[in-house]
């Protein structure tokens, strides 16, 4: 990912995601959402299982494509500032964007390079190209500015927004998707804890560290409370962060920021659990996606309905000052 500069913590962060991908390349991750494998390294991830994927990721994927579409039109220059691995880029430029991807991690970009050298979907394709660099760096002018998953490890996400601002055409647009996880409540964690301990009993849900102890209040609320935590800090008790500047903002202060330097188009809530109930789901192939595709439907139902709090958002915004009407709609703030 790619932090501003003035945050201090660009080579630990560099560093974090290089050892990241490096390890996940070792277990035979492949970085492609359309070569996708099964990956046993990923034991709760949706990148588990490349229809868990196509859920998840794959869903996401084609909302940015919807508004690049909108709002920028076929052959758009897209900024893709922290692309890691360059899944989002492949998928952008495979649908004729001309696409430039940066980030810090040299691993990361050594890995996307890989797989675009071996990409066989070339009908139809854009342009791709890699830098390591910090989005300080990058210089010239953009139809779209996009972070996925990536503006929440900024201290200064203020900075970070008037730049991405300056960097799109007057015309372009500014395209996010984040987490917003202090919107996630307890009560959005009972209902995971629940559906999680009914998987569990009848062996489709896989937590080596669960106790076998006896049901009780106390025992649900220690539970809820645990997931949580993990939902909230996007981590297992015993996993460590995923780099340094991990959380460094809120989804609030990411929006909060947005509005202030961009003429808001469209805001729109994500998901609430899937993205960490996909991958742990076990049993035989056939079943466990029937399961997961049953979940990823209820978790859109539920946001959508309000029977459950988002955990992420998208947001599309212009350069302010360009003239162009854009009422805000869906606003998860």
């Amino acid at each position: 990912m790619t932090p501003t500069s003035a945050t201090g913590h660009l080579a630990a962060e560099a560093a974090a995601f290089d050892r990241r991908i490096e390890e996940r390349l070792a277990a035979g991750f492949v970085p492609d959402l359309r070569r996708a494998v099964r990956c046993e390294y990923f034991y709760k991830s949706f990148w588990r299982d490349p229809h868990f994927i196509d859920l998840y990721l794959g869903r996401q994927v084609r909302s940015f494509l919807e508004l690049i579409d909108r709002y920028a039109g076929p052959g758009a220059r897209v900024l893709d500032a922290g692309c890691g691995a360059g899944y989002m880029t492949l998928e952008l430029a495979r649908h004729g964007h001309q696409v430039r991807g940066v980030d810090i991690s040299a691993a990361c970009i050594d890995a996307a390079r890989t797989t675009l050298a071996t990409n066989p979907y070339r009908d139809g394709f854009g342009s791709l190209a890699y830098d390591v660099a910090s989005f300080d760096e990058v210089e010239g002018e953009f139809d779209v500015v996009l972070f996925s998953g990536c503006l929440h490890h900024f201290d200064d996400v203020d900075a970070a927004l008037e730049r991405a601002a300056r960097l799109a055409t007057p015309n372009g647009c500014v395209l996010f998707g984040e987490p917003c996880h202090e919107r996630w409540t307890e009560a959005d964690a009972a209902q995971v804890t629940l559906m999680r301990s009914m998987l569990a009993m009848t062996g489709f849900w896989y937590e080596p560290d669960r106790p076998d102890e006896p049901i009780t209040e106390r025992a649900l609320e220690s539970a809820i409370s645990a997931v949580h935590a993990e939902y909230v800090d996007e981590r297992d008790p015993h996993e460590g962060g995923q780099s340094p500047n991990d959380n460094a903002c809120t989804g609030a202060d990411i929006l909060a920021a947005a509005r202030r330097h961009l003429e808001e188009l469209e805001t729109r809530p994500t998901v609430a659990f899937m993205y960490r109930m996909l991958g742990g789901l076990r049993g035989p192939q056939a079943t466990i996606e029937r399961i997961a595709t049953l979940l990823a439907t209820y978790d859109r139902l539920a946001v959508r309905r309000g029977y459950m709090q988002p955990n992420g958002f998208l947001f599309a915004g212009r350069p302010i000052g360009d003239g162009v009407p854009s009422p805000r709609s869906g606003s998860v703030a």
